[in-house]
């Protein structure tokens, strides 16, 4: 009821705030100017420098057929694949990239069709093509089933970001998330009372063979790649969780409360799979692989339980936080561990992550340096913006009082802000956004006010980890600048 409620009241709220409110044109600044962060703690600074001007690195300015992009691929290959934008799409925007992430989110979409069994491009390169690494025909190709979940979260991420609504009414998106929750589902057998009967392979051309991985890799059932009579990964489940939960919230702005509804159903319904298939009660644990003789093992796929906020008790989440603190990681999953560590309260764990992957093997890979800025400014310095609330949320994760943090124009709706946190106690915000915002300025620890602009505000206090975070909605003005403090 809790979920439907909010389901029902979004699109008012939405238009509430974003119609009261003043937008102006804000000039676009240059990607040097952009996000520009600096931190008493040196470790900190350098790692998010080294990490900015290693994404840069791999962006190009819109003069290659493809158009704007930037590479998530394989180094080398000039190329982007959907699982990886996906990934690095709010580390992307936060450095200026939104023009970069419509269009290739756009190709993606665009290139959705029954012929590919509804399946995309799964990695595109800069002269607009398919990349021959993945791709033959529209029969023999490498495609991994969760990637167009992972799209349909990530436009969502957008939007809450920039405010275009063009990732919730553009025909070309609304095409490919409406083929992706239906047609698609339906044709790979994914459906909540199917997928744990799938078969191994499914739609083989007429001359399947097994030494053929664009035969035997197109439909994967998992972003794990190498485990042998895989049929279900548990990192499908999730992102169709995700999937699901996030054009519920697409569907709600745009006034399709039948389909809102709908989609929180399913959504639900692979969560509650999770939960009581998946999880091991004995050993404490969730179970990653599904196989084709219908038994359980273990692998890789818990750290993406996170990535999708798929875990929704308690305990299994600290237990899987532990699981996951307690194995070595390959480069693209510790890429997104300092953002989702901050994210459920791990602080001091988060920030070893932080300043230790630009050192990490491999660190030349593009989701690492994307991730760390994420990990930075999303995570770290806690910043979320939501266009559909019209809010912009800080929360600062430092563990040193004496620490001081800071990141000048960072993009958000049409324009910038700007976030300084001294320590956890004390945040200043910047509103030049080009409306006028509630700041949701958030601290750690149960606190019952906090005091901005001469003014006391009470707050609401939620759970996080050990400990809590509490928050007070306070309205500001584009242009204005305010302190707030606990």
């Amino acid at each position: 009821m809790k979920n439907m409620f909010l389901i029902g009241t979004s699109a008012l709220l939405l238009s509430a705030c974003v119609g009261s409110s003043t937008k102006k044109s804000i000039e676009k600044l240059p990607l040097e100017q952009t996000s520009v962060f600096a931190s008493t703690d040196k470790n900190l600074e350098n790692a998010y420098n080294w990490a900015k001007k290693m994404a840069l690195s791999y962006v190009h300015d819109g003069s290659d057929p493809v158009g704007y992009w930037y590479e998530a691929a394989l180094p080398q290959r000039e190329a982007f694949c959907m699982r990886d934008v996906s990934h690095q799409s709010v580390g992307a925007q936060i450095l200026g990239l939104a023009e970069h992430n419509k269009n290739m989110f756009g190709k993606f979409a665009k290139n959705i069709s029954e012929s590919k069994d509804w399946c995309t491009y799964w990695e595109i390169n800069r002269y607009d093509k398919p990349a021959p690494a993945d791709y033959a025909n529209d029969k023999e190709f490498w495609y991994n089933l969760n990637a167009n979940f992972d799209v349909i979260q990530a436009c969502w991420k957008m939007y809450e970001w920039t405010g275009d609504k063009d990732y919730l009414t553009d025909s070309c998106f609304v095409n490919f998330y409406d083929k992706s929750l239906n047609e698609y589902v339906k044709h790979w057998r994914l459906e909540p009372e199917n997928i744990m009967d799938r078969p191994r392979y499914m739609h083989q051309p007429d001359n399947f063979d097994l030494n053929n991985n664009f035969h035997t890799c197109r439909g994967l059932a998992s972003y794990v790649e190498n485990f042998r009579g895989l049929t279900l990964g548990v990192d499908l489940l999730a992102s169709m969780y995700a999937g699901y939960k996030a054009h519920a919230q697409m569907a709600a702005i745009c006034g399709d409360s039948v389909t809102a509804r709908n989609d929180l159903k399913k959504a639900d319904a692979y969560q509650n799979i999770i939960e009581d298939k998946w999880w091991d009660e004995e050993h404490q644990y969730y179970q990653t692989f599904w196989t084709e003789d219908k038994t359980f093992h273990r692998g890789e796929g818990v750290p993406v339980l996170l990535w999708f906020n798929a875990i929704k008790d308690d305990f299994r989440l600290k237990a899987s936080i532990n699981d996951i603190l307690s194995k070595e990681w390959n480069v693209e999953n510790l890429s997104h561990f300092p953002e989702m560590l901050y994210r459920f309260g791990y602080d001091e764990e988060a920030y070893k992550y932080l300043v230790t992957l630009p050192l990490v093997n491999r660190c030349e890979y593009p989701e690492v340096s994307y991730g760390v800025i994420e990990g930075c400014i999303g995570g770290l310095m806690g910043i979320n913006p939501s266009s559909s609330n019209n809010t912009i949320t800080t929360c600062s994760h430092l563990t040193d009082n004496g620490v001081e943090v800071e990141v000048k124009n960072v993009p958000v709706f049409n324009g910038y802000i700007t976030v300084k946190h001294i320590g956890n106690k004390i945040t200043v915000f910047e509103n030049n956004t080009g409306r006028d915002i509630v700041w949701n300025a958030s601290f750690i620890g149960n606190c019952q006010s906090i005091n901005a602009g001469g003014k006391v505000y009470k707050t609401t206090v939620k759970k996080l980890n050990d400990n809590h975070v509490s928050s007070a909605c306070i309205n500001l003005k584009n242009g204005e600048s305010l302190t707030a403090g606990v």
